[in-house]
């Protein structure tokens, strides 16, 4: 222990020598430099071997991102411009697809709820889809009413964008790929 107490005094002392510095201390800081031996990861060996960070900040996933929307807005516009034809099956189609839709209206009671989207087979299970946000209609109540297909369908609401609720007023119906219990729905002919 007295051996390490003189070892650490004699490091103070030499710290507090005022360190002349000048050609003679370059020479000497380089020549001790030059004596040490090559550091490990100066080997082509290790620098091929040796895991290294890579960081990607979101802004280069960003550009990425715009750059594959801009290509597929570009592969679609060409698509679309590519014969008259095309564009008028596609005009067919829609209007096909909006003669078998069917305005629905969702009703939720939710006190405390400060958002509610209706999530379904019908949009993906998306619940950021603008035609299915629930508006509060004041006491609690959220309504939406929105497309939906003709057909038998599966259906919930989202709370809050985390808490997954079936609808209190239809019937349920099990998912069979994970077991959550939703809402089921049919929508039939529009009756005139």
């Amino acid at each position: 222990m007295h051996d390490d107490r003189d070892l650490l005094h004699k490091i103070i002392r030499s710290l507090r020598e005022p360190v002349q510095f000048g050609p003679a201390f370059d020479a000497r800081v380089m020549r001790a430099v030059r004596g040490m031996p090559r550091h490990a990861r100066d080997t082509l060996w290790s620098r091929l071997t040796t895991p290294r960070t890579i960081t990607v900040t979101p802004l280069t996933w960003g550009f990425l991102a715009a750059s594959v929307l801009v290509i597929m807005a570009y592969a679609g516009i060409r698509s679309y411009t590519g014969s008259n034809r095309a564009g008028v099956e596609d005009t067919r189609r829609t209007a096909g697809a909006r003669d078998s839709m069917r305005r629905v209206q969702f009703v939720l009671v939710a006190p405390t709820a400060r958002k509610v989207a209706v999530v379904g087979d019908f949009n993906g299970w998306d619940a950021s889809h603008v035609e299915y946000q629930a508006m509060h209609r004041g006491g609690g109540v959220w309504s939406v009413t929105a497309p939906i297909p003709k057909g038998h369908h599966r259906y919930s609401f989202i709370v809050d964008d985390s808490v997954w609720m079936a609808d209190p007023q239809a019937p349920r119906s099990i998912d069979k790929d994970f077991g959550m219990t939703n809402s089921a729905i049919v929508v039939g002919e529009q009756e005139q």
